[in-house]
């Protein structure tokens, strides 16, 4: 895990291209210790369990996090799943330092 930071982000990037139960455990207890804007790199991971998922979901309830460099395949997860009403999700790091040009899933009906 590389871990980024300057005064005010806190940027983790996962080196494993698996995020499993272990990998999992050791980001959740890094976030939970930090109190600046948290993100989370996912340019190296290809694959990820349902335990990060709602890990994440639960972390998120309380403290906010970005997303950004994701995989198409995590990427439809995280859409069904409907990530983006939890954490803020981003194209690229500089997105993410902006806070702008979020990512949202919109599920428009006709009627």
């Amino acid at each position: 895990m590389e871990i980024k930071e300057n005064d005010n982000l806190y940027i983790i990037a996962p080196l494993s291209p698996k995020l499993n139960e272990y990998e999992t455990n050791r980001i959740i207890e890094e976030i939970s210790k930090e109190s600046r804007s948290v993100a989370l790199d996912l340019n190296y991971v290809q694959d990820c369990t349902i335990d990060f998922i709602e890990k994440l979901k639960e972390l998120c309830r309380t403290k906010k996090i970005g997303i950004f460099n994701i995989s198409s395949d995590i990427f439809v997860l995280f859409n069904i799943m409907k990530m983006d009403k939890f954490a803020n999700i981003f194209v690229s790091q500089l997105d993410f330092e902006e806070n702008s040009r979020q990512i949202i899933n919109r599920c428009f009906q006709v009627v």
